[in-house]
């Protein structure tokens, strides 16, 4: 990660991660969905599995494999898959950068073949594993992340101490959400953080290693780490408006959608509660209980909308 391609790639993948969960939440919640994990029980046989293999978990371990290997194997023709240099008569350890680098994007990885093996492979979803994985997996950051400022000069060190305290406001909220896993502010907090996560080691790319202009941050000067700052909070704004925008394509996307495709997605939700929800948003007395005609399924999705905005 001690490059420019080394902040710009986790950066494209913390940043892709928190887009999907942006539109993947606002879709859920304009829906009316509340549960944020669906228990389901796979359908025998390899189509069974290949066709519940979870889009997030494979990202995961695209993205951490990948990353992986270019820490061990690049550029071309580098190996630092060794832990001390056996010619050493003192074997002090080489590459702890690399090491540590190697052990989050490791955790993350695990966290995806975990989310694959319960939601294809096993008869019945594990939820609480795949909680206590991706968990696990941003407290490793976290903590890695603390002893990852030795040897650095002011300006990277602050730069990871922001990160650090992202990647630790999203580990709580992950903790969280494995007792509450459907508190939708949640939902949106954590794809917030995720984003912000994109977004600043991007632009720590730039900055560490390819400053607009031209000259290397002066790490003595104490204007430069309070702009850091101001950098970071202006993150947090920006991250906050494309979350915003999305919520509101979502929601345009949503309303335009064909009337046909409205229709399956409430008759598929009728045997989950939807009978109950139709009385709770326009029954006046417990006998008016019945299926929803296709007026009732609009004066539902207000009264939803209504509670959520």
């Amino acid at each position: 990660m001690g490059t420019f391609i080394g902040h710009i790639s986790p950066g494209l993948a913390f940043l892709s991660f928190g887009i999907f969960y942006a539109f993947k939440f606002s879709w859920m919640v304009l829906n009316g969905q509340r549960t944020q994990y669906q228990e389901f029980k796979r359908p025998p046989g390899l189509r069974g599995a290949l066709r519940h293999i979870p889009p997030e978990g494979a990202l995961k371990v695209i993205y951490g494999t990948m990353a992986v290997m270019a820490e061990f194997f690049y550029p071309p023709g580098v190996n630092k898959f060794y832990f001390y240099d056996l010619t050493d008569p003192n074997f002090r350890f080489q590459y702890p950068n690399e090491w540590q680098h190697v052990t989050m994007y490791g955790y993350f990885a695990f966290s995806g073949w975990l989310d694959i093996v319960s939601q294809a492979c096993l008869p019945k979803r594990l939820i609480l594993l795949e909680q206590a994985a991706l968990c696990m997996a941003f407290y490793v950051i976290t903590l890695l992340l603390k002893f990852h400022m030795h040897g650095k000069d002011g300006v990277e060190n602050q730069i990871h101490s922001l990160l650090l305290l992202t990647c630790l406001f999203t580990s709580l909220i992950l903790t969280v959400e494995v007792w509450k896993p459907n508190y939708r502010r949640l939902w949106f907090a954590k794809t917030l953080l995720v984003m912000v996560q994109g977004t600043w080691l991007f632009h720590s790319a730039f900055i560490l290693y390819r400053p607009p202009t031209g000259v290397r941050w002066d790490d003595t000067n104490m204007e430069n780490l309070m702009f850091l700052t101001n950098f970071y909070c202006w993150h947090l704004a920006f991250n906050a408006a494309v979350l915003a925008g999305i919520f509101g394509l979502t929601k345009i996307l949503q309303k335009f959608m064909p009337r046909r495709l409205k229709e399956q997605r409430y008759r598929g939700m009728e045997s989950k509660g939807l009978y109950q929800l139709g009385w709770k948003g326009i029954g006046k007395h417990p006998e008016e209980l019945q299926k929803l005609t296709s007026q009732d399924v609009e004066e539902v999705e207000k009264t939803l909308e209504e509670e959520l905005l």
